[in-house]
């Protein structure tokens, strides 16, 4: 199952902060995790240095894991922003998850919950997906 994971849910399990997303860190070692590079450096901004460290040890001991730095096909961005998602960052993310044929996007963000309804992907809250993931 491959997967992207918008930078809040990192930044809630790494801080402790949400216990959903802490949960949700645990279960990356089961499950192919795509990311592009612009997630990374949002959540390293918003971590202090101890929790990058959490973070970067965590990353590095997953079997599917893989950081894109690629450029995200501009069509794909044009489609998203078309679908009603912010043309800076969503829209990005969108197209990044749908171009790396990731199934589920996990994020609590009300843009991609409440207006992202044609995708080619499902878009799931930590909770969500934890669920489905027991299942």
């Amino acid at each position: 199952m491959r997967i992207c994971i918008d930078s809040n849910q990192f930044i809630f399990g790494i801080s402790g902060t949400d216990s959903a997303s802490e949960k949700l860190m645990l279960l990356l070692p089961q499950v192919d995790l795509v990311l592009p590079r612009l997630i990374i450096k949002e959540v390293t901004r918003n971590i202090d240095y101890e929790q990058s460290k959490v973070l970067y040890a965590l990353l590095n001991k997953l079997p599917h894991f893989t950081i894109i730095d690629e450029a995200i096909p501009i069509d794909l961005i044009i489609k998203y922003t078309g679908l009603g998602l912010p043309e800076k960052a969503d829209a990005l993310i969108g197209a990044f998850v749908e171009w790396q044929n990731a199934q589920y996007l996990i994020s609590d963000n009300r843009h991609f919950l409440s207006d992202l309804h044609d995708a080619a992907f499902e878009v799931l809250t930590p909770v969500d997906f934890i669920q489905y993931f027991k299942q």
